[in-house]
């Protein structure tokens, strides 16, 4: 059994990758769960999301939820307005 990871933090209105946050290797299906009552946006992609979130396909997260991503995804990348946390485990 593994040690569960520290929390991922998230600066408000900053992009923050998950894979490089948690040292897990991209593609690996993450389970990640909002830590905070504030809505988090996430989304796949492998380099830093440009544009609005309105115009980038993704899933928000509401506070004190779970999700659990696809195995193989290029890359998973979060964002928070007014910053959070995250638990990152592997799924």
């Amino acid at each position: 059994m593994s040690t569960s990871l520290l929390p991922v933090s998230l600066p408000a209105d900053t992009w923050v990758d998950l894979y490089s946050s948690t040292g897990l290797s991209v593609g690996a299906q993450l389970i990640i769960q909002n830590r905070r009552t504030d809505d988090v946006f996430l989304t796949e992609s492998a380099t830093l999301p440009s544009g609005l979130i309105a115009s980038l396909g993704g899933n928000p997260l509401v506070g004190k939820e779970f999700f659990i991503n696809v195995a193989g995804n290029v890359g998973a990348w979060a964002y928070s307005y007014k910053g959070g946390s995250l638990q990152v485990e592997l799924a």
